[in-house]
């Protein structure tokens, strides 16, 4: 019972501080797993819902797009994007070998499947933006897209959507997790905090 206590007292207090968060104007949410970052007219998005089912495994994907609408170019490459798990490691892109080694070229297929049926937040967000076709830090083994990208320009009005793989060190934890993107060549930095409401049994 007091254990209880306890983890009820601790998810309310993630709450309140992602609530403060969330109203400041920086993140807003966009679906059940979605929510939007900005800085300026530079619009990021991370949805979870594919890494709640993920929670067994060795590293956490996140489905992210990246764009914006100012005068200038904006760029994103494997060292701009790292998350920072909810016991506090700040953890980098995984690279694709260890991905392919330690998570399955399946995995990855079935990844890009799912993703597939979540919603298109960039006709809700980046209105009057073009897509960026094909951009994957992680290509799929089974189909599109194929192509390695190391390093993306986003000139103005463009955008771009990826899957993303970070290790996932603290397993199935209901802390806060943040994702950030930071860019110093443009000088633009976002942070979005969200908790992973894991789906037990995967």
């Amino acid at each position: 019972m007091r254990k209880s206590l306890v983890t009820l007292a601790s998810l309310a207090l993630v709450g309140l501080a992602l609530s403060a968060f969330w109203a400041s104007g920086n993140v807003n949410k966009l679906s059940a797993y979605g929510y939007v970052g900005r800085s300026g007219d530079v619009s990021l998005i991370v949805d979870m819902d594919l890494a709640r089912i993920r929670g067994g495994e060795k590293y956490i994907p996140l489905l992210v797009w990246l764009g914006h609408t100012e005068n200038k170019t904006l760029y994103a490459n494997r060292a701009s994007f790292t998350l920072t798990d909810s016991k506090g490691a700040k953890q980098p892109m995984a690279t694709p070998d260890e991905v392919l080694k330690n998570y399955g070229p399946s995995l990855v297929a079935s990844d890009y499947t799912y993703v597939n049926r979540l919603p298109d937040y960039g006709g809700m967000v980046y209105l009057a933006c073009r897509a960026l076709p094909q951009v994957a830090f992680f290509p799929n083994p089974s189909g599109r897209p194929k192509v390695l990208y190391d390093q993306v320009e986003l000139p103005n009005r463009t955008l771009f959507k990826a899957i993303l793989y970070f290790p996932n060190g603290a397993g199935q934890d209901p802390g806060t997790y943040t994702f950030a993107y930071d860019d110093p060549k443009s000088q633009t930095h976002i942070e979005i905090p969200f908790t992973i409401p894991w789906q037990t049994g995967k």
